[in-house]
């Protein structure tokens, strides 16, 4: 078998179809029959009954074709179909008609439409002669160290997918991590097969970008510890396996990274997203960092990647915007009720970056952090970071996520914390050396308020406290006077206008 995805996706038409056609026959429609005069003799003529199954299906292609696997089976043959068609004799280059052109094979002269799964094999086995006739099967793989699979393999689309170790003809540098001992399990591996020319080279730029593109869907999708192989594997047909480098193989770093039945369709959903999708800019820097965090061997070595990614994605380049990066990040990612929560714990992951730059002992991280285990720290702001990142490329959030998360905010009937601090530093001017000196001991906080964001909220504000009243006015001072001799200026003057207040000799 040369192309497994075209054999399951005819196989699967073929079979829907048939329980379509026997549903038919079970509600009363019957197969009409052809009369065919064969003589056998001089005076003697035999009759052949010949059942009409194409025209029984040309009546119901309509209902055929909307069948979910008919669609399928038309793409993954594709440009394919004219040279099948056109060897059967059959006019047309679309897939459909030769789909309708199959199925009738399949079941010609039938009267029942059970599957006949060796003639559905022979055919298919000539489609295949037709459509690879001048092309060889190429094979490329790589292993995936930490994943591990509940199906033994699992097809992802255009030729790729992900097949246990033992389960294929692979070399064992990619199925052991020992090939001499084979100790431990077989690793996963990422295979792509491609039918090519003889004159072509084999796909191996293809199968390195492809690979790498399902090693960030695995990382995004959710957590665990899964990497590729430093290797990668080609050969044409059967023969020699030649090795050519992949990359980095990264650490393992947490619990192996399973993938469930349930998990394939969004997997394979994920992957082509990721196929379509330009990140660019701020986005493809953090999902680059987001990577080495993956790949770190420690997790307090992997925390300031998904912090500085964080930093990029939320603009929090500056003082302010670093101030402001835990409360937009939960608006994103959290409910109303549960923003302050993530926003603290934000906070202490940059407490715990800090800690670890500074070199902080394990004696003081109690008085620092509290009981929080780093690991955990670091796998929620992990988390955080790769919901934000999936949903960027997958265009459920605009890639300015600030504006989006500073929106969420204004909205919001949930009041925020803004707390001022006095960071100004000094006592009573020194008379010595003209200098202030600084007072000792940190800077007091001044004040602490809730503010409720401006917006269509229901919200009502807390009212501002009544002001003390305006110190009256100082009375403007009047123009000295010449005043003669022998008077003395009283301090009482000018107070008012009444010539009973003055104090003089009369």
């Amino acid at each position: 078998m040369r192309n497994r995805e075209l054999h399951n996706a005819l196989r699967d038409f073929a079979l829907d179809a048939a329980a379509r056609l026997e549903e038919d026959l079970r509600a009363g429609a019957e197969v009409e029959f052809e009369v065919d005069e064969q003589p056998a003799g001089s005076k003697t003529v035999l009759y052949r009954y010949t059942p009409l199954t194409g025209k029984f299906i040309d009546e119901r292609w309509e209902a055929l074709r909307a069948l979910p696997s008919c669609a399928e089976a038309a793409r993954v043959l594709g440009t394919g179909a004219a040279l099948y068609l056109r060897l059967q004799g059959v006019p047309g280059v679309d897939a459909e008609p030769a789909l309708r052109e199959l199925l009738g094979r399949i079941y010609a002269d039938a009267t029942r439409f059970d599957f006949p799964e060796e003639r559905f094999e022979k055919l298919y086995a000539e489609v295949e002669r037709t459509l690879y006739e001048d092309s060889v099967a190429a094979t490329v793989l790589g292993s995936l160290p930490g994943l591990e699979l509940e199906h033994g393999r699992v097809d992802l689309g255009d030729g790729l997918s992900l097949i246990g170790g033992e389960a294929i003809d692979a070399p064992p540098e990619a199925v052991w991590s020992d090939p001499r001992e084979r100790s431990g399990g077989p690793h996963v591996l990422v295979v792509l097969e491609r039918d090519i020319r003889n004159d072509v080279p084999l796909p191996v730029t293809e199968a390195r970008i492809r690979f790498r593109r399902l090693l960030t869907a695995l990382r995004l999708f959710k957590a665990g510890a899964v990497a590729l192989g430093p290797l990668m594997w080609a050969r044409a047909d059967q023969g020699a396996w030649q090795p050519a480098p992949l990359g980095s193989a990264g650490h393992l770093r947490g619990e192996p990274w399973l993938l469930t039945a349930a998990d394939e369709p969004e997997l394979r959903d994920l992957i082509e997203v990721l196929a379509h999708s330009r990140a660019a800019g701020a986005v493809a820097w953090a999902l680059a960092r987001f990577e080495m965090g993956c790949e770190r061997g420690l997790d307090t070595e992997a925390l300031s990647d998904y912090l500085l990614a964080l930093r990029a994605l939320l603009d929090g380049s500056d003082d302010t915007g670093r101030a402001s990066l835990g409360l937009r990040l939960a608006a994103l990612c959290a409910e109303e009720s549960d923003r302050r929560a993530l926003q603290r714990r934000i906070e202490l992951a940059f407490t715990l970056e800090r800690f670890v730059i500074g070199g902080g002992s394990g004696e003081a991280y109690m008085d620092t952090i509290g009981s929080d285990s780093p690991r955990e720290l670091v796998l929620e702001v992990e988390e955080q970071l790769r919901a934000l990142l999936r949903d960027v490329l997958s265009g459920f959030l605009d890639a300015d996520l600030k504006s989006a998360a500073d929106d969420i905010l204004l909205r919001s009937a949930e009041p925020f914390e803004i707390e001022a601090r006095d960071t100004r530093r000094f006592a009573a001017r020194s008379e010595v050396g003209g200098r202030r000196p600084e007072a000792e001991g940190p800077a007091e906080p001044v004040s602490v308020k809730q503010y409720w964001p401006q917006g269509p909220s229901t919200a009502v504000a807390e009212p501002e406290p009544a002001l003390p009243p305006p110190a009256p006015a100082a009375p403007p001072v009047e123009p000295e006077e010449d005043l003669d001799d022998g008077v003395t200026p009283s301090a009482d003057w000018g107070f008012d206008d009444d010539p009973d207040s003055y104090s003089a000799p009369v």
